[in-house]
């Protein structure tokens, strides 16, 4: 199997970043992302979930079908992979992971995995088993729309478990904005406020 991933690394990296996408697949928004937080000064590894399907397609419709068969084993360890080889790419050990939507639930899953995770920030994703989250190591950011029923039906019993867990976390909640409010492609959920109030959180968080 061919892991595929968009790459950006600095010139002199101060920390590592895998992203993962929506499931609308590794598409041009998720590397353009990638690009500005490369910008900022971090190695950025946004892999292509899809890969052991042969990979995301043009076609937006038929990568939200066949995400449906990724599994949790298979995005932990892709996330596994990705941060090691940026790890000997960069020449740091530590790192953090963003995911969006689909990847917002990628990001909680694997942080009850995967305890070298350093920070874990997730966008409007669903929560982990509950049953887990007393393994989570890293420190955790959280955002989500104020306008968002389906993942913030589930948002207070996570965050009680965090809290009872003695897990370190931030939260944050955008009002007025929606669902994938961070996508800028997408006109009807772009909230070009709260997008812009995020990036610069989780540009803090990540650097502080």
């Amino acid at each position: 199997m061919e892991l595929k991933a968009h790459v950006s690394i600095p010139e002199r990296p101060i920390g590592n970043l895998i992203i993962v996408h929506e499931n609308r697949g590794l598409d041009g928004h998720i590397r353009d992302v990638a690009n500005r937080f490369a910008s900022e000064g971090l190695a950025v590894v946004a892999p292509d979930y899809l890969s052991p399907i042969g990979g995301s397609v043009t076609d937006i419709d038929t990568n939200i079908e066949n995400i449906k068969s990724i599994t949790r084993p298979q995005v932990t360890d892709i996330s596994q992979y990705w941060s090691e080889t940026v790890s000997k790419i960069s020449q740091i050990s530590d790192w953090s992971i963003l995911g969006f939507c689909w990847g917002g639930g990628v990001v909680n899953h694997c942080a009850t995995k995967l305890h070298s995770i350093e920070k874990a920030i997730m966008f409007y994703g669903t929560a982990p088993d509950l049953n887990r989250t007393k393994d989570i190591k890293a420190t955790l950011q959280l955002h989500y729309a104020e306008n968002d029923d389906r993942i913030n039906a589930g948002k207070d019993d996570y965050q009680n478990s965090l809290e009872k867990c003695g897990i370190n976390f931030e939260t944050y909640t955008y009002e007025g904005a929606g669902h994938a409010f961070f996508n800028d492609t997408r006109t009807d959920r772009y909230h070009e406020e709260s997008a812009a109030t995020a990036f610069k959180r989780v540009i803090s968080f990540l650097k502080g």
